[in-house]
């Protein structure tokens, strides 16, 4: 019987920006007999295959008890079962924890990780212990990892893509009409969300269209930016902030929608990108890890410096494009991205074991 752990910070089907998880799970079970997962934190599972074994930790407990606590699920399930490889995603902690654990029980381990890293000095000890710890590191793109050069040349580290639920997302466009704007993402002051908003409402479409803002905040810090950015724009008719929705629930969201804004620097790969152009959406980015994804030749109409500015001009000059030049960006877009769907994300990983 052939059985995989796999380590995860959340396993809930209502949160917008780690709701993906449980497609990832799901593809997994799909290719072993059972798919046995340690979360950090548990919401909605109900989406979860049924050979899904989940164990989570009690958010009621302390940092300290939380640790041990983990330590002693996985010590348990690893001592009582044989696993092809351990998956840990985007949690240094849950690797560093484990890794005597995998070591001992000889589990290979690998580590994904796409972001462009912690600002804070020990999380930043944290990430490079869990890296040099796990056997492979796996990540989206070019630049979603930041000690790249450390690992670059040892076999270590791989670039495989994303995995995202392209045969979902995925809506042929036969006409493209100039409707409203949205922005999928985590409300923080790392995704420039301001800069967006001002970028859209100085643009010339900008008291035309409406705005929508889909995702909340994680962290304290977050929050009291969304209140912020919620006080500041409330009297403005066409922005709208929808909070987060059930990840499932995101293509009725944007599906009478046009354009998707992201204004993340180099490091970050969000899926809310991809998943939108999947769905026929253009995409104004900063990014340059989007470039691939957009025909070479029209790739400076909508990739912006990251100010407001910037995007503003993008925005306005967007009604001098012909149709026919809309549907071969589209097009081109959605044919790179078949190649990140979760239907093959098991056979990319298994690929560089």
């Amino acid at each position: 019987m052939k059985k995989v752990l796999i380590l995860n910070i959340s396993t809930d089907s209502r949160n917008t920006s780690l709701g993906f998880a449980i497609s990832w799970l799901n593809a997994f079970a799909k290719k072993f007999d059972e798919v046995h997962v340690v979360s950090l934190s548990k919401g909605d599972d109900e989406d979860l295959e049924t050979n899904i074994i989940l164990s989570s930790i009690d958010n009621e407990l302390g940092r300290i008890r939380k640790f041990i606590n983990l330590f002693k699920i996985i010590n348990k399930l690893s001592k009582s079962n044989k696993y092809e490889f351990c998956l840990s995603h985007m949690s240094s902690l849950m690797l560093i924890i484990s890794s005597p654990i995998l070591k001992m029980r000889k589990i290979k381990s690998i580590f994904w990780y796409t972001h462009k890293g912690p600002d804070d000095y020990l999380k930043k000890i944290f990430l490079l212990k869990a890296s040099i710890y796990s056997n492979k590191i796996i990540t989206a793109s070019e630049n979603s990892f930041p000690y790249k050069k450390l690992f670059n040349n040892k076999n270590k580290l791989h670039v495989i893509g994303h995995a995202i639920k392209f045969d979902e997302f995925y809506r042929k466009i036969k006409n493209f009409n100039s409707k409203d704007f949205v922005i999928v993402s985590r409300i923080s002051e790392s995704k420039k969300i301001e800069e967006s908003i001002l970028g859209f409402l100085n643009s010339e479409l900008g008291s035309s269209h409406n705005l929508s803002i889909i995702g909340g905040p994680l962290s304290s810090k977050d929050e009291a930016y969304c209140e912020k950015l919620k006080l500041k724009y409330e009297s403005i008719e066409n922005i709208n902030f929808l909070g987060s929705i059930p990840h499932r629930n995101l293509i009725n969201e944007i599906s009478n929608l046009s354009f998707h804004i992201n204004n993340t620097e180099q490091g970050f790969y969000d899926k809310s990108v991809l998943e939108t152009m999947s769905h026929g959406l253009i995409n104004f980015y900063s990014n340059s890890d989007y470039d691939d994804l957009l025909p070479k030749k029209y790739i400076d109409k909508f990739k912006f410096d990251g100010s407001s500015e910037s995007l503003s001009n993008k925005i306005s000059n967007i009604g001098n494009l012909k149709q026919d030049e809309i549907n071969e960006i589209i097009n081109y877009s959605q044919s790179k991205l078949e190649k990140q769907s979760v239907n093959n994300l098991v056979e990319r990983v298994l690929a560089i074991i």
